[in-house]
């Protein structure tokens, strides 16, 4: 598990770890559980413990018994997230990319821990036995501490490597850029293909497209992507979630080549 926070350069405190953490693990779970639900598949994901580079290719460890034919990454965002993002090495690994959405907290933690009975036989029992509180204000902590309850998942699209795959070896491509124009800066709302947030070019390729579509963009503007304040210094693949298939039909592709 990284320390920051993926795609970007803040730093995380244990329960955005969990969090984070979790809800890679629950977007995966959803995706397994959409594709038995919608078209029959049994999808075996692969939670063994070895080094990163085994598990960056494929998600997914058999379909139906077998080792698949695709290799299918499995990408997680905050419920209202709008990018897949793909660290820039990983793109070349995956045959298709998926956006699945989770709406998981950091209560969910407490909720978690209170389902458990955490709380109740170790802090709790803890606190009575050293006389840092009593009994009716642990029943008072205790009530104020949220439910575990079900969480929400959207599986939101998927991005087919094959579709693009001429643009990928020239790690600068832009293959589609667009955005809302503010007074000092533009903010990104539509993107397909690399980004780098510390090479220059990439913010010039951005504004050649953007004033190609008639936008009137100052050099000196801000460039910014929604949901996103700071990137981590290094190459990405991002795309926006309105740039994925998501029709029944292509999905069916995807399906029979699995």
């Amino acid at each position: 598990m990284a320390g920051t926070d993926y795609g970007t350069s803040r730093q995380r405190d244990l329960g955005q770890l969990w969090a984070d953490t979790i809800r890679g693990f629950l977007g995966e779970i959803a995706f397994a559980k959409w594709l038995k639900e919608r078209f029959g598949i049994s999808a075996e994901l692969d939670y063994r413990r070895g080094p990163l580079e085994e598990f960056l290719p494929s998600d997914i460890k058999s379909v139906n018994g077998r080792p698949p034919h695709l290799k299918i990454s499995v990408k997680t965002t905050k419920f209202g997230g709008v990018w897949l993002d793909v660290p820039g090495a990983q793109i070349k690994h995956s045959d298709v990319y998926v956006l699945v959405r989770v709406g998981i907290t950091r209560d969910h933690l407490l909720a978690f821990f209170k389902k458990i009975s955490v709380f109740r036989d170790k802090f709790f029992k803890e606190a009575l036995e050293r006389g840092i509180a009593g009994k009716d204000e642990l029943e008072e902590i205790w009530g104020s501490l949220p439910e575990f309850a079900h969480v929400p998942a959207y599986v939101a699209g998927f991005l087919d490597k094959a579709e693009i795959a001429e643009f990928l070896d020239n790690e600068k491509s832009i293959i589609l850029a667009d955005g809302e124009v503010k007074i000092k800066k533009v903010i990104i709302n539509k993107f397909l293909g690399y980004w780098h947030p510390a090479v220059p070019d990439y913010e010039r390729k951005v504004r050649e497209q953007l004033k190609r579509k008639g936008k009137s963009i100052r050099d000196d503007m801000k460039i910014e992507f929604v949901g996103i304040q700071n990137f981590s210094k290094e190459l990405h693949f991002l795309a926006s979630s309105g740039v994925l298939k998501r029709k029944q039909e292509d999905w069916e592709k995807v399906i029979t080549k699995l």
